[in-house]
């Protein structure tokens, strides 16, 4: 049966066709969309902005074919997908705020991109063959991860005969049933009550590969590395700016007694970690993934293993590029401005180390 529509169709649909990341609605405040990374503010004179009725009305027409009933006045936030008929998929958000409600709505295309698409660099062939260890994805908020962790997975299955189990909250992308391997993606609450739980079940699920979601605390990790040293490939996020930092963050969730241990465990069973942001083309119509890249070789395994070298791991990236097609932020930030892509001044407040960086282009 048809939608019945309603006005946050109306501007979940305006979103989409003016190329949105997010739709942001906020009870009292003007409409806002993330465009190329920035927030956008649709006239007061086109669409209002909501009272408190109004948005809780959009949250009832959002959430209406849940099957558990939802008394939207005793939520603090609540995440879910949503379909527009025909048009896109969006992961939606929803927030309390100064004791009103808000919405923020992520758009989700509905296909998944490939490498061409997404503009990543070949190594991303090398990195969707490996067949067990742990492959982690890094970024803040927003920074396209999910997308590209998606895209490799789609490689995968369209390569290889495998069976993926995915850890999702919400479910975004889906993939296609027609392919050499098969995808069973979970929901966090729907499908399964937990990451933790998702990923006990995911070794009796027969799996070559496991999306394992956020590493969010201690446990997470710990089942994920168990997972991807018992012979299969797992793929985890972290909310981490750098190669270095998201290896600090992982270490940081396990005891000082145990991070001896938990250092030869990840020189064993990691196989690489991409960090990426998303900075704005110097056309101003779309963002282009920014990515450090580590792939593990035996002098990063030798690095990992002592924490006074890590320091020396972007120097490692950067020389081992031709070889293993590792890259530092700064160096790809620098092919980026060299091939005409970003501005250098746009370039330079995303670099790791700026002074560096600005000799590296002459600016000095």
């Amino acid at each position: 049966m048809p939608q019945t529509r309603h006005l946050i169709d109306d501007l979940l649909q305006i979103a989409n066709k003016n190329g949105a990341s997010d739709l942001i609605v906020r009870t009292g405040d003007r409409i806002r969309m993330r465009i190329t990374g920035d927030i956008i503010t649709v006239p007061q004179d086109k669409v209002s902005a909501p009272d408190r009725a109004e948005t809780i009305s959009m949250i009832q027409h959002l959430i209406r074919h849940h099957a558990a009933k939802t008394n939207i006045e005793q939520i603090n936030n609540l995440d879910f997908h949503y379909t527009l008929e025909n048009t896109c998929h969006f992961r939606v958000h929803v927030l309390r705020t100064n004791n009103d409600f808000g919405i923020v709505a992520r758009l989700i295309p509905q296909h998944v991109p490939n490498f061409e698409q997404l503009r990543l660099p070949s190594v991303f062939e090398q990195i969707t063959q490996y067949r067990n260890g742990i492959i982690l994805m890094a970024g803040a908020a927003g920074s396209g991860k999910s997308t590209t962790q998606a895209a490799m997975l789609n490689h995968m299955i369209q390569q290889r005969p495998v069976h993926a189990v995915t850890l999702e909250d919400p479910i975004e992308f889906r993939y296609s049933t027609k392919h050499k391997g098969t995808v069973s993606q979970r929901e966090i609450g729907t499908d399964v009550a937990s990451y933790r739980q998702g990923l006990i079940d995911a070794l009796r699920e027969t799996p070559d590969i496991i999306v394992a979601g956020e590493a969010r605390g201690r446990e997470e990790i710990q089942l994920a590395l168990e997972a991807s040293e018992t012979g299969h490939l797992v793929l985890a996020t972290v909310h981490a700016t750098t190669a270095v930092g998201t290896m600090q963050r992982i270490m940081a969730s396990f005891g000082l007694d145990e991070q001896s241990g938990l250092r030869e465990r990840l020189s064993e069973n990691l196989r690489a970690i991409v960090v990426q942001k998303l900075i704005p083309m110097k056309s101003g119509k779309k963002r282009i993934v920014a990515q450090e890249i580590m792939i593990k070789n035996s002098v990063i395994r030798h690095f990992i293993l002592d924490p006074s070298q890590w320091g020396d791991i972007p120097r490692a990236m950067e020389e081992g590029h031709n070889l293993y097609g590792s890259q530092s932020f700064d160096q790809h930030l620098q092919q980026l401005v060299e091939a005409d892509l970003i501005d250098y001044e746009t370039a330079l407040p995303n670099a790791v180390f700026q002074e560096d960086f600005a000799m590296r282009l002459g600016h000095v």
